[in-house]
């Protein structure tokens, strides 16, 4: 089934110039990139992707990190875009992410952030549930 989903190209991917290189690797798997803009979160719109983890340890380092600099938000399409997505992206992890993923192949070695959040270049949506509250943050 055709599904829509969000990708985003967090601040740490962003930063490093691999925008290009990951959109590519999106398409190479048969997804295609609908629509992009590269923007840089507000609190609110940082708070409003996070709120699943709203009183979690790890939340204000989440919000934090996502709004450190600029994201490109992709809104990505396909058959079972979801699923495929988020196995191109490869284990949340990167270090115990699997080689050929986007996650694997291209992670720093420094992984960990000053707020010991993992830097882990990209968010997917993780359900459609997810997709249809998370596209409409960047996308109205």
């Amino acid at each position: 089934m055709a599904e829509k989903t969000l990708l985003l190209i967090k601040p740490d991917g962003v930063a490093r110039g691999l925008i290009d290189t990951i959109i590519k690797r999106v398409e190479a798997a048969g997804l295609k990139v609908e629509t992009k803009k590269q923007i840089t979160l507000t609190g609110e719109q940082a708070a409003e992707l996070y709120r699943p983890h709203l009183g979690k340890q790890f939340y204000p380092g989440l919000v934090k990190f996502i709004s450190s600099g600029p994201v490109m938000a992709c809104i990505v399409s396909g058959e079972q875009a979801i699923s495929r997505l988020r196995a191109l992206m490869g284990d949340t992890d990167p270090l115990a992410a699997e080689r050929g993923t986007i996650r694997g192949d291209l992670k720093e070695m420094a992984v960990i952030n000053e707020d010991g959040i993992i830097k882990n270049l990209v968010h997917g949506s993780d359900s459609l549930e997810s997709a249809a509250r998370e596209m409409p943050i960047f996308f109205k």
